[in-house]
């Protein structure tokens, strides 16, 4: 089973990271460096097709711009992991060679020619232009959506954890025993639009219920599951992550979201959301010819031994 997330948010607040818990206590993380076009994502991938092959459950990091590549990658049972730590969720350990190590497939890109670092550079200041035109508009969106925001009413909330609580109400409450909030993003807005893994949630959860009250009912949620000792997959909202539009419990069979009711702001929103989907799209295909600017440069066949090397010493056996 590959179980599949983003990390990272391009939000009305700006890029927002949440790789800073990943992968969770007691693995090992190994840290990607190197730039475009290094290969990065086709490493992870040959790692997870290889895990899959032989029958381990892997949980894959999307990245929130481009939804075909793959910044990041767990492998439980191992307990290792492996994520893309350059800009913009650029990553370092916290205790090196205790909790993380680096990866550096850099190390296969020689430096690039004259006529190389121009059309990189103009490539860059042109890619990360359109990233700036689709956070303003961003911004736009979250504020017409807060415009339609109205507060909880307390009836709301009280009905809201009356329903979350009989849901739980089978896991007994632990002897001072708490879980932990796991944090993911189950949405993106990205260049294929706000694409929501839906496939995610029918994966972890047998139901997915609406739970009125807005995020502060999703917040009570997660502490009544935190206090029955269990793990909820808290996953904030990729337009405002400082709010959650779902809360998922894997080991209760059931999650919770919040359910938007269409208004003059929401239609909107939506607007300002599909030309931010252009400019994202055009920096994606920006950021496509910039990898492919470096790639005369990058030396894949030492790549392709490296990668064979860390499949073999992970799984035995090169594949």
């Amino acid at each position: 089973m590959d179980t599949q997330f983003f990390l990272a948010a391009n939000s009305g607040r700006g890029f927002v990271s949440r790789y800073e818990g990943f992968p969770g206590e007691g693995a090992f993380l190994h840290i990607l460096k190197g730039g475009p076009g290094t290969g990065k994502s086709s490493f992870l991938k040959r790692i997870r097709a290889a895990a899959s092959a032989r029958g381990f459950d892997t949980e894959s990091i999307l990245c929130s711009g481009d939804p075909d590549s793959l910044d990041g990658l767990s492998i439980p049972a191992l307990g290792l992991a492996w994520a893309d730590g350059t800009a913009p969720h650029a990553l370092e350990p916290k205790a090196f060679g205790a909790d993380a190590d680096y990866v550096n497939l850099g190390r296969f890109c020689r430096p690039l020619d004259a006529a190389a670092r121009a059309r990189v550079g103009e490539l860059n200041r042109a890619y990360k232009a359109r990233y700036r035109d689709a956070y303003a508009l961003l911004r736009a969106a979250l504020a017409l959506e807060e415009a339609g925001n109205r507060p909880a009413a307390e009836a709301e909330l009280a009905a809201a954890e009356e329903s979350v609580r009989q849901r739980l109400a089978a896991f007994p409450e632990t002897d001072g025993q708490r879980g932990r909030r796991i944090t993911r993003f189950l949405s993106a807005v990205s260049c294929k639009g706000l694409l929501r893994l839906d496939g995610t949630e029918e994966m972890l959860c047998k139901q997915m219920l609406p739970l009125p009250g807005g995020p502060a009912a999703l917040d009570r949620a997660s502490e009544l599951a935190v206090e029955r000792g269990l793990r909820p997959i808290c996953c904030p909202r990729p337009l405002n992550p400082d709010e959650l539009e779902a809360v998922l419990l894997p080991e209760a069979g059931v999650g919770f979201f919040s359910p938007e009711k269409e208004s003059r702001e929401s239609v909107l929103r939506d607007a300002v959301l599909r030309r931010t989907t252009e400019r994202l799209r055009e920096a994606k295909r920006l950021h496509d010819e910039l990898e492919a600017a470096y790639h005369p440069f990058v030396d894949f066949a030492a790549l392709t031994a490296f990668t064979e090397d860390c499949l073999q010493g992970l799984f035995g056996a090169k594949a």
